[in-house]
């Protein structure tokens, strides 16, 4: 049986991409379930004599551990590349090594980060950026946003759309909602968001056939779903669901991008400049990334 083409990018070439990646593609974890074509800058295309690899951008030197524009220029173009392989079908996947979003910013880049530029470039209007840890499911409703926009942005209908897409077909899942504010508000006393956004969301996917939970306290939602009372957690912000999982296990954190037409997945950590250039990255994550890609890439799950 032939193995999956994955398209899989270096990421910021200031971080740890590019070492991560390169340990991850020659583990026998990888080479057992997919063929990848590496895509980076030029400058890396020597480490990756064993594999096919594009040269999207020749951006020359750069200072390690640094955000800067080149580094965002050479992520971007990555990133742009591998995404028209997927559109084209000439890889099955995408697999994203971390980018800066500081230096994507300083290449003039406007969206805060992967997801959101993925969306943008692949024409997505409903993307849903989830978490895969081993057994555990999670995804969030606001992403990159400030905490102080949170309550603002929060709005029913985007919690009804996320975990219609984290949720897929599969309305058997019970499915953990987690609340905003401490003890799920209180009854109002702590905050209307629950009584006011959330509840109403939760009528909305039960209404539509979904296994979903009240708003319930986001330390007894974690909780419960690590004891496997649920299967899909939704929080309401970032850290929310980040903060739990890198406690539970950081090294298994996978970043899901549910919405685009190819099945798109991360590690669930950043670019780590203060341990770039040092070869001491640990690629558990990125290889669990590429494991999970080419096993849902060959079911055809997006």
């Amino acid at each position: 049986m032939s193995k999956p083409r994955l398209a899989i990018t270096l990421g910021d070439p200031a971080g740890i991409g590019f070492e991560i990646t390169l340990r991850a593609v020659n583990s026998l974890e990888v080479q057992r379930v997919c063929s990848p074509i590496i895509f980076g800058d030029a400058r890396f295309a020597g480490f990756f004599k064993k594999h096919n690899f594009i040269a999207a951008s020749k951006i020359g030197k750069i200072k390690t551990g640094v955000a800067s524009k080149k580094a965002g220029l050479a992520a971007l173009g990555a990133i742009e590349k591998a995404v028209e392989y997927c559109l084209k079908g000439e890889t099955l996947a995408l697999v994203t090594a971390p980018v800066s979003k500081e230096s994507l910013k300083l290449a003039g880049v406007k969206y805060p980060g992967h997801t959101e530029l993925l969306a943008a470039l692949t024409k997505s209007p409903e993307i849903a950026m989830m978490m895969v840890c081993g057994k555990i499911l999670s995804v969030m409703v606001t992403r990159h946003i400030p905490l102080s926009e949170v309550s603002k942005k929060l709005k029913t209908k985007d919690i009804v759309e996320t975990v219609t897409l984290a949720a897929g077909f599969d309305k058997a899942l019970k499915i953990a909602v987690c609340a905003l504010n401490p003890h799920a508000g209180d009854n109002g006393i702590l905050g209307g968001e629950e009584k006011k956004i959330i509840a109403p969301a939760c009528k909305i996917l039960a209404a539509k056939g979904f296994n979903v939970s009240r708003p319930l306290p986001a330390d007894s939602a974690w909780l419960k779903t690590k004891n496997g009372e649920f299967d899909l957690l939704c929080g309401m912000y970032h850290d929310q669901v980040m903060i739990p999982l890198k406690c539970i296990d950081a090294k298994k954190i996978v970043n899901v991008t549910a919405g685009l037409p190819f099945v798109r997945t991360s590690p669930g950590h950043g670019a780590a400049y203060d341990i770039a250039g040092k070869n001491i990255a640990d690629e558990s994550a990125m290889i669990a990334a590429i494991v999970f890609a080419a096993k849902n890439a060959k079911k055809g799950l997006r």
